[in-house]
């Protein structure tokens, strides 16, 4: 068994919204049960600001927030997945890191679709690699923007991943369509999903910091609240159905896989 933590901060406003969100996330991620996995959402470092040199401003604090990780993630011999505004390699990238038991770099995931917003920014887009293995589980991985095409999600599903981390923010978003487009990636790749966002302490937008499990049913949906939630899963469960109406059992990637047509397409 493995718990699963998402954690969803407050879309502070006003002075500084910046630290007052990287000190919330710091304060759970020090909660961290241990042996667990601890899901951050995009933007650790940098969020709540929005214009260019705010965002510029606020990139130093990527290794702060990096450093803790790895520290809370070494301590609580945990998994940790957090999300960074950062300067690497002379480039700006939204990356997301994965630290194993050890607080070691497992695996860092480049953001593969951008905004407008990053584009203008300057955010270079990742090269396409969205999956690891680590203890002999298989994590995917999306950000955000990423949860709208269908090619990354296609992809993933090939992988067979077990579970996919989402870091995201989706201030203007719907939450019926977010929380769609959560469960139709757990259906479809047959993967626990644990999504991580921030609470515009609104009904309508945003939120839905959540852990869905590979038949996409919400195991845990946080809506608006604020601070942490924990599910106990099983990493290698699948979701078993029929192969139609009457029809043997069968994986659900698989049955949709064995109907994929994509040449037809093509044309």
């Amino acid at each position: 068994m493995l718990n699963i933590t998402v954690v969803q901060p407050p879309y502070f406003v006003g002075d500084n919204p910046d630290e007052k969100i990287a000190e919330f996330l710091i304060k759970e991620l020090e909660k961290a049960e241990k042996d667990s996995l601890i899901v951050l959402p995009e933007y650790s470092n940098a969020g709540g600001v929005s214009d260019v040199e705010s965002e510029k401003a606020a990139m130093p604090r990527a290794k702060v927030m990096l450093k803790k990780a790895a520290a809370v993630a070494k301590e609580k011999s945990a998994y940790v997945a957090i999300n960074v505004l950062e300067e690497r390699n002379g480039d700006i990238k939204n990356s997301t890191y994965l630290f194993d038991k050890q607080g070691n770099i497992a695996f860092v995931y480049d953001k593969i679709h951008l905004p407008p917003s990053e584009v203008t920014l300057g955010v270079k887009y990742g090269d396409g690699a969205c999956t690891c293995d680590l203890d002999g589980i298989r994590f995917g991985f999306m950000t955000c923007y990423d949860v709208y095409f269908n090619e990354q999600i296609e992809y993933l599903a090939s992988k067979k991943p077990d579970i996919i981390l989402i870091p995201g923010y989706q201030r203007g978003e719907a939450t019926d369509i977010i929380r769609a487009q959560t469960k139709m990636i757990s259906f479809r790749c047959n993967a626990f999903v644990a999504k991580s966002s921030y609470s515009m302490d609104s009904d309508e937008k945003g939120g839905c910091s959540m852990i869905v499990a590979p038949d996409g049913k919400a195991l845990k949906d946080m809506g608006k609240s604020t601070g942490a939630i924990s599910v106990d899963i099983e990493p290698k469960q699948k979701h078993m159905r029929t192969a139609g109406f009457g029809g043997g059992m069968i994986l659900n990637d698989d049955f949709i896989n064995e109907g994929l047509r994509p040449e037809v397409f093509k044309k």
